[in-house]
């Protein structure tokens, strides 16, 4: 039986810092709508991942979004480990959150973009996409992004910039990536150079996971955080939460393996779950950064809410 929400006037314990003050509820939801994928990227961490594969249902994606909505001015991301618009409910999912949340901010690898499906999603008004390119040159785009083909995502990102110019929309912010790698660098400044006078923003990421271990960047992979020297708390159990396809919750964007959930959102509101003894104990860890499990003490990502950037890796903004 599924419990009842608690009063939005509810507040949860503070730490000393200000950053790690607790919101009653998360400021933003990833909700996995599926972990398949239609590739089979080399960087990607899901070779890593051991859990069932599966689609969220329509009636559990709408106990959360009705959830959201109750605490307002939530953010939600409905991807993760997979591509979200395999999910053959996707539009309707969308069209349902789109007036209760926030905003919508979604990845995809762009191939299954259809000329319908870019005029859905413009008329839905998302309000970010980031397409995961990582090269423009075919060849090597075909060996990082196992099953794609770099024409037909070019098209179809190509299409739905022209409909979004066609109906003079604002939204979506359009982003393109490409993630860091041996296979990628000397390609990097004609992929910003392409990119940069077709969409609103380009942004390079750095390889990580790369071992198996989910969110650590590896030798070399923190040149750019020197300025960071001592291990300092992670924001994200302050303000993220993550649910996955099954209705299990994991702790971040970089939770790709959990065997023990953090509880689940088919018995339990997130908000029992937010602040539930899982996620204390978590905080405190990370307040003292004592005691911290093995996925957090081996991931780099903390270091991001430090840099004046709020960022591992770059960004560069259109350009005429």
């Amino acid at each position: 039986m599924v419990k009842t929400m608690h009063a939005k006037s509810e507040k949860l314990p503070a730490f000393g810092d200000r950053k790690m003050q607790i919101p009653e509820f998360p400021r933003r939801v990833t909700v996995e709508l599926t972990n398949n994928c239609n590739f089979k990227c080399s960087m990607c961490p899901r070779r890593f991942m051991t859990s069932p594969k599966g689609y969220i249902s329509f009636p559990l994606f709408r106990k959360i979004i009705d959830e959201m909505a109750f605490y307002g001015d939530i953010i939600l991301v409905p991807f993760f480990r997979g591509e979200p618009l395999l999910h053959p409910e996707f539009e309707s999912m969308m069209s349902y959150a789109k007036p209760r949340v926030a905003s919508i901010q979604l990845a995809t690898n762009a191939s299954l973009m259809t000329p319908e499906k870019s005029r859905a999603i413009i008329d839905l008004e998302l309000d970010f996409i980031s397409f995961s390119i990582d090269s423009i040159d075919p060849e090597r785009y075909r060996a990082i992004r196992k099953n794609g083909e770099l024409e037909s995502v070019l098209c179809n990102i190509e299409y739905l910039c022209a409909v979004k110019a066609e109906k003079k929309a604002e939204k979506p912010v359009l982003q393109v990536s490409l993630v860091k790698t041996a296979d990628t660098e000397e390609d990097m400044k004609s992929f910003v150079r392409y990119w940069r006078t077709r969409v609103d923003r380009v942004r390079i990421y750095r390889e990580h996971s790369r071992e198996g271990s989910f969110g650590s960047l590896g030798k070399g992979g923190l040149t750019d955080t020197d300025s960071v020297q001592e291990r300092k708390p992670c924001l994200k159990p302050f303000r993220d939460l993550v649910v996955y396809w099954n209705g299990d919750v994991a702790l971040c964007n970089h939770d790709w393996d959990r065997k023990n959930p953090l509880g689940s959102v088919c018995t339990d509101s997130i908000h029992e779950i937010w602040g539930g003894n899982a996620y204390r104990n978590i905080r405190q860890a990370h307040h003292t950064c004592t005691g911290l499990e093995q996925l957090c003490k081996n991931c780099d990502h903390w270091i991001s809410d430090y840099l004046e950037e709020q960022m591992i890796g770059e960004a560069y903004d259109r350009r005429s």
